[in-house]
């Protein structure tokens, strides 16, 4: 009995899950008792519930199991904690692909062989619909001591078709909490969002709207939020999917899902792509073809493409619609307009350049929405002066940028900055695999994170003094880059800045760097030594690791922390075969390499 209770945390919940696969109910009883108190039971719970039944449940309960981690610390993986109460649904429809299971546990499985204890196996399967609907009526009735969630567990029950327990725990009174109720209408960048995309991805093309509908009457008169996910995971040629363009279910879209994300013009060019008179038509009832620009423009998309039919409809609604004499008169008084306007004006920018005024009275560029491959920052926008490229201005993954956007943006090769920019923010030119060429100006002060990871055509780059600050993740993924010449007041190397930047072969680490971080060089195949200046303190975690070709690297007698990963440790050399410490006798970092086996 004291050996049970003696067991480490990790290993009682083995053990408890393995009793209740392998053990009658009463057994299961015994082990509760004698196992004592621990902190991981959800998962022996959550088998019981779809591979033993109702009284393998109760004893689990009765005996102290819940759904919930009581020191749940330990087991938290990042933002997502595994819910195995949804162990009850039909996990091979859509619950499966959920964040929320563990897909290495047989909780994720509808049969599946497990060890007997005697050298053979036992195979399982999972219990009867009907059985599970029973052990969530009885969870229902004992949520508190269980640790269910009904209104949680609906949410998953509707997404997973499973009729009959969704049908308990609208009977025990579940609905949608606010939070839920939100992440589905308002948040497109929240986890749940995107769980909830993961999972209507995997809901078959013929239950779509009734599950959906049920979605829906649970929203309290809301619309569901809308992404760009939404489109392409039912609408993908690599998938073969194309059920977005079904009638029926695109209607339900229309009728059910925010519009005013909605990419109309990519859409109805899809419907066109589609062959789908009756899309258009839908789209015309939804008001998507009433201005006169837009309505044309997928006239001679279609009339481009050969799809006479949609062009034969689209013309005939024109006709039938337009008032051809005052869209006349407007498209002159445009084209004469366009004709006077100064190229530099107000008006003009803006149609190049999406831009804010901040406190200080200088103007962030937010996006470029021009059509030239070789770009100019203006100086100044008006009598108002451009200071700060902002947050993905240029970046063609920045949020709810359209697919063909996207694609002119990796094209730009070359990109001029005005000596009036103060600040570069986060990822503002991040992912633009054609950029070749970019200046950064003296008067340049800060670099936000990413800025410039994954530009995988820029072979050098070059910063100014003036810049005091480089985010982490700098140039993370620029394959083709091969040297950097880093400003003389650098703190530190963030973590991961170099990382898989294949092709680097020269970078200066100036005399003001402290700390070279997390990944810091981590995959610079190239790079075959590097001279950390008298001054740097800490190395942390992996910083050189996989560096192939990396033979000497110099470390001064300041290095104070050298930090090691993993449990047999792997230094920030791992996977370095030929690299060789240059120290100063008697130092922290002689006393290190001994310790560590690395040569010097």
């Amino acid at each position: 009995m004291e050996e049970l209770g003696q067991m480490e945390q990790i290993s009682k919940s083995h053990y408890l899950e393995d009793m209740v696969l392998l053990r009658s109910p009463a057994e299961v009883t015994e082990v509760m008792k004698r196992l004592g108190e621990f902190n991981k039971t959800a998962c022996a719970l959550g088998l019981a519930c779809r591979f033993r039944g109702l009284e393998h449940v109760k004893a689990l309960v009765e005996g102290g199991a819940t759904f919930k981690y009581k020191n749940s610390g330990d087991e938290g993986l990042g933002y997502w904690t595994y819910d195995y109460s949804l162990g009850l649904l039909n996990m091979r429809s859509a619950v499966q692909f959920s964040s929320h299971v563990d897909r290495r546990s047989l909780i994720s499985y509808d049969t599946g062989k497990i060890p007997d204890r005697k050298g053979g196996e036992v195979n399982i399967k999972v219990i009867p619909i009907e059985e599970r609907a029973e052990i969530a009526r009885y969870l229902c009735e004992n949520r508190e001591h269980a640790g269910f969630d009904p209104c949680e567990a609906l949410f998953f029950s509707i997404m997973s078709d499973s009729r009959e327990i969704t049908a308990v725990l609208k009977e025990y009174g579940a609905k949608f909490t606010e939070k839920r109720i939100a992440d589905l209408t308002e948040n497109g960048r929240s986890f749940d969002w995107m769980d909830f995309c993961f999972l209507t991805r995997r809901i078959e093309t013929d239950r779509f709207i009734p599950i959906m509908t049920q979605i829906v009457e649970q929203l309290g008169g809301k619309k569901l939020h809308y992404t760009d996910t939404i489109y392409y995971d039912n609408y993908n040629d690599y998938r073969k999917e194309y059920r977005f363009f079904n009638p029926e279910i695109f209607r339900f879209i229309l009728d059910n899902f925010n519009q005013t994300k909605m990419a109309k013009g990519k859409i109805m060019k899809g419907a066109i792509t589609e062959n789908s008179v009756e899309c258009l038509k839908i789209c015309a009832e939804n008001g998507w073809m009433k201005q006169p620009k837009k309505r044309d423009e997928i006239i001679q998309y279609a009339a481009d493409n050969e799809h006479t039919e949609c062009t034969a409809w689209l013309l005939e609604f024109k006709n039938n619609t337009a008032d051809l004499a005052a869209e006349r008169k407007r498209a002159e008084k445009r084209m004469m307009a366009q004709l006077n306007a100064d190229p530099n004006s107000v008006s003009e920018m803006k149609k190049i350049w999406s831009y804010e005024k901040l406190e200080d009275g200088g103007l962030v560029i937010k996006r470029y929405k021009g059509n030239r491959t070789e770009v100019e920052v203006p100086e100044k926008i008006g009598k108002d002066t451009v200071t700060v490229i902002g947050e993905g201005a240029f970046s063609p993954f920045a949020s709810r940028i359209p697919r063909e956007r996207s694609e002119f943006l990796n094209t730009i090769k070359k990109v001029i900055l005005p000596d009036t920019i103060k600040a570069i923010e986060t990822k503002a030119f991040h992912y633009m695999t054609s950029l070749e060429e970019i200046n950064i100006p003296k008067s340049v002060e800060r670099i936000g994170e990413d800025a410039f990871g994954y530009c995988l055509s820029m072979t050098s780059f070059e910063f100014p003094d003036t810049v005091k600050e480089i985010g982490a993740k700098m140039f993370a993924g620029s394959t083709k880059l091969e040297r950097v010449r880093l400003p003389s007041g650098l703190a530190e190397i963030g973590d991961y800045m170099f990382s898989a930047c294949l092709s680097l072969k020269e970078v200066n680490i100036p005399a003001s760097v402290k700390r070279i971080g997390i990944w810091g060089f981590r995959r610079c195949k190239e790079l075959e030594e590097i001279t950390l200046p008298e001054g740097v303190e800490e190395i942390a975690r992996e910083a050189f690791a996989d560096c192939e070709k990396l033979k000497t690297v110099v470390l001064p007698e300041s290095v104070k922390v050298i930090k090691n990963y993993r449990s047999p440790p792997e230094t920030p050399f791992h996977g370095s075969p030929n690299v060789k410490a240059v120290v100063v006798p008697k130092s922290y970092a002689e006393k290190y390499c001994k310790r560590n086996n690395i040569a010097f």
